[in-house]
């Protein structure tokens, strides 16, 4: 199918937007006074450009034989439509029919007229008009002063006009005589609304001369009366007496009918209809499409007919011109087809100037960003639209537009949101309680070849999210100038406070955080996190994301520190921080969920909402709380721990669809997933993380210890699993175990027995106690002296190793200890030798010495001050000396 400016020629002031207004705005006194756009005054153009519609050659045909004196046609006749529906375009055929008739016979209107008439040609006819809006009541003649004017009788109802006082019927068929007469009337309410000070004798005088053209068998009266009063009440009541004067002797004819109006617009509005082959095949592509789409489409789409309404139309839809006479028409201010003409002018200007490729014009094509286009509806629907428009359809921000925009791919190619937004403000309007288009409807205003039909259900629902004035209601959808829940949303957002918000996510977080873990919400320092054995989470507020500098601080502190001294189990703490992108989309779920909560607490306002918005809040409440459980997982996705080389930052990933478990779960599950948290432990496993090559025996509480606080080994789940690897290595015999004076290897060992001072031994030195035990010889390098196993000290390779220098069993009172101590087991240091030495009561003098060496430069002067010297200064050391080189 090809687009429709390839095939069609819009007139030529159309496809150069400068057609002038006033050629569809017809008007009888300017034709009688040879004034105006040629269109009109010239009879022949005017004869051309009129398509003769069934109703307007019968109208012209019953007249024509009545003043032929060739038929009964009726004497008085009115034209009522509603405003711009031809009335006077009618009244302007019969005039030109008998003005000019005589020499234009070969014009298909009057060949179809003469015809229809069975009259051979047009006879010599007095023609007399009056228009209401051009005579003046106040200094201009009389309605009954202007017809005798137009007889060429004024003499005879000189004294009736100048007194303003309406003729008898006597002095009318004195004025009118047996003579072949038309009298054209338009806008007669009009008129006798301004003729305040007479209107009742104009009143008087049109009853008195519809009785007198009734009698006349050679002369017809035709007036016209709009089918809504102008001026208000004044309006209402003349128009009342008018109907109520014209009623009783009238016929009334309606000059356009049905589906002539196509016809009818082509002919005003192209100068070159195309190629009809090039209709038919368009005609039949959305035909097929319908037809493809079954149900989606009303039925009398689908239907062999509507290819010929198809084809009629072309290049306009049918939908766009028949909503226009069937919603639009209706406002009392919208003259019927001269305002369908005019507002399909600008529209025509504007696809033709822009090439849209669509084959037919539909309504979804409709540019209100045109601000000519946009005025043609607003000045019906009141400036207030405005805003509506530039908010949801079509403005630099317009919500439709955002949507298309942002969505991309086919929505941007054919505009599909803006196009859909753009046919419901087309469909939501009418001077009647019919307003909204259901989705069917809606798919014949938008949908064209290559674009998919799934996107015009998939934008309404976007449409539904984001727009402001859009309603839905029973399935139709249109604009009103009122806010949706949409809109209320958002008003109810912009008062949300921050602590509201804060506040409001803490809580979620305090329902999610789970006992899998022991949880610490928001530290704010160190000292937060208490410095246990036990398995901990420490969850950052939603300020602290991943990406903060600051956050990576505040997290090496969390780790290292517990308060004023160092953290002694790091390893027994991981970190949870949120992501800022999905942190953010947290704050504005919550912020939703809050403003819909205000929405629904509000009982006023909640009265004031539809049932079908009532429902949509109930949805949207139950969508917004569900949707913040799942945005908390999406953002507390990075996990921190302590590492050898400093933190080390772990990803959990997004979660996946409807995933709502504790916070505390999910982190445990994934930390077993990669192992660093284990609940078993192979003895083997056991063996090589807790004793060093050099190291012969351990004590189990040690090894417990160990795990909780260095971060290259595992995390345990418990100190279960640490028990339960030794009792599985003791009883295959991997290793031995001591406890107190009991040794076990290669036999079962209670595992509560383990927690009472049981050591770890190698199975050699296991082995070599146990010979001891039975009076063997034990190898030297292997036991002490005394034949038990050597209680070996913790030092670096080639550090002397001994039994303790003390009697067995005897009790001193001092203890000078001088030893080398691994940098990285001073808290071991700490825990193990000097607090049992202070809870014995003792006294206790530490002196340190500290030798650090590296290559030249390495160590910087702000870590001496701000490190090295500051912790000396805050911990109360006494500086004894102190050398740097």
């Amino acid at each position: 199918m090809k687009p429709w400016h390839q095939v069609v020629v819009p007139h030529k002031d159309i496809r150069q937007g400068k057609f002038d207004e006033s050629v569809f705005a017809a008007d009888l006194a300017d034709v009688v006074a040879d004034r105006g756009p040629l269109e009109y005054r010239d009879a022949e153009t005017f004869l051309r450009k009129t398509y003769p519609t069934r109703g307007l050659v019968e109208l012209l045909a019953t007249v024509l034989a009545r003043l032929s004196g060739r038929g009964r046609g009726e004497a008085v006749i009115q034209i009522q439509t509603p405003f711009g529906g031809g009335k006077t375009h009618s009244l302007i055929a019969l005039y030109h029919l008998f003005t000019a008739g005589h020499r234009l016979a070969d014009q298909d209107l009057i060949a179809q007229t003469l015809k229809a008439a069975a009259v051979g040609a047009v006879p010599s006819v007095r023609v007399a008009t009056f228009v209401g809006t051009a005579a003046d009541p106040l200094k201009g003649k009389t309605p009954w002063g202007e017809l005798a004017e137009h007889l060429g009788r004024y003499d005879v109802l000189r004294e009736h006009d100048q007194r303003r006082q309406a003729p008898g019927k006597d002095r009318l068929h004195e004025l009118l005589h047996d003579q072949p007469t038309l009298i054209l009337m338009d806008e007669i309410a009009e008129y006798v609304v301004k003729a305040k000070g007479f209107g009742g004798q104009v009143l008087a005088f049109f009853q008195e001369l519809t009785e007198t053209a009734k009698v006349l068998p050679r002369c017809v009266l035709i007036a016209t009366l709009p089918s809504s009063a102008p001026y208000g009440e004044e309006g209402e009541r003349a128009l009342n007496q008018l109907q109520q004067i014209f009623g009783r002797v009238e016929a009334i004819y309606t000059p356009v009918e049905g589906e002539e109006v196509y016809e009818l617009i082509r002919r005003r509005l192209l100068e070159d209809a195309g190629d009809p082959a090039e209709a038919r095949r368009t005609a039949d592509g959305y035909l097929e499409l319908y037809q493809r789409l079954g149900d989606d489409v009303p039925r009398e789409a689908r239907e062999p007919a509507y290819r010929e309404k198809l084809r009629t139309a072309y290049p306009f839809h049918p939908e766009l011109i028949d909503l226009l006479f069937e919603r639009w028409s209706t406002f009392s201010t919208f003259q019927r087809t001269r305002g369908v003409l005019r507002l399909l002018a600008e529209v025509l200007a504007d696809l033709y100037r822009r090439q849209h490729p669509a084959p037919l014009v539909q309504p979804a094509h409709l540019n209100l960003a045109n601000a000519a286009i946009r005025r043609e509806f607003l000045k019906h629907i009141g400036n207030e639209y405005e805003g509506v428009i530039a908010s949801d359809i079509v403005d630099s921000n317009a919500k439709a537009q955002k949507i298309d925009r942002e969505t991309g791919g086919d929505y941007a190619r054919f505009g599909v949101a803006t196009g859909l937004a753009t046919a419901i403000f087309f469909g939501s309007f009418s001077g009647s309680e019919k307003k909204g288009l259901g989705i069917q409807r809606l798919r014949l205003a938008a949908l064209r070849e290559g674009m998919p039909a799934a996107l015009v259900g998939d934008a309404l629902g976007r449409l539904e999210e984001e727009l402001w004035y859009l309603h839905a209601e029973s399935g139709l959808y249109a604009f009103t100038n009122q806010p949706n829940l949409n809109r209320i949303i958002v008003e109810k957002e912009e008062q949300a406070q921050d602590e509201q918000i804060r506040a409001a996510i803490r809580e979620r977080l305090e329902r999610m955080a789970g006992s899998e873990l022991s949880v610490t919400l928001w530290p704010k320092a160190s000292q937060d996190v208490p410095d246990t054995k036990q398995l901990k989470l420490a969850v950052l507020s939603p300020q602290q994301t991943r990406q903060s500098g600051a956050t990576t601080g505040f997290v090496e502190e969390l780790l290292g520190k517990a308060g004023t001294t160092f953290r002694t189990y790091r390893n027994a703490l991981v970190v949870l921080a949120p992501d800022a992108a999905e942190a953010a989309a947290l704050r504005e779920r919550v912020k939703r969920y809050l403003a819909l909560r205000a929405i629904q607490d509000d009982k006023a306002l909640v009265r004031q909402l539809s049932e079908e918005n009532r429902k949509t809040l109930e949805s949207k409440l139950k969508d917004a709380e569900g949707g913040i459980l799942f945005q908390v997982l999406s953002a507390y996705r990075h996990l921190a721990k302590a590492g050898e080389a400093g933190v080390e930052w772990l990803d959990l990933g997004l979660p996946t669809v409807g995933e709502k478990g504790p916070l505390a779960r999910r982190v445990r599950e994934y930390l077993k997933s990669q192992e660093l948290l284990v609940d078993k432990l192979a003895p083997h496993r056991l063996l090589e993380k807790a004793l060093r090559s050099d190291e012969h025996e351990k004590p189990v509480a040690e090894i417990v210890e160990a795990f909780l606080r260095y971060p290259h080994l595992p995390m345990l789940e418990g100190e279960a699993v640490v028990t339960s690897a030794v009792a599985q290595g003791v009883a295959t015999g991997l290793f031995g175990v001591r406890v107190g004076e009991q040794l076990y290897c290669g036999e079962p060992v209670p595992e509560s027995a383990l927690s009472y001072g049981a050591v770890l031994l190698r199975k050699e030195v296991a082995e070599a106690a146990r010979r001891a035990e039975a009076g063997e010889a034990v190898p030297t390098e292997v036991g002490s002296g005394d034949g038990r196993p050597s209680m070996v000290r913790e030092g670096p390779p080639g550090a002397v190793a001994g039994p303790t220098t003390a009697p067995a069993g005897a009790a001193i009172s001092a203890l000078h200890l001088r030893a080398k101590v691994p940098w990285d087991k001073l808290s071991d240091f700490l825990r193990g030798v000097v607090l049992p030495l202070r809870s014995d009561g003792a006294e206790l003098e530490v002196e340190v010495t500290l030798d650090a060496r590296c290559t030249p430069g390495s160590i910087k002067a702000s870590t001496l001050e701000q490190k090295v010297n500051e912790t000396l200064q805050q911990i109360g050391a006494q500086v004894l000396e102190e050398r740097a080189e």
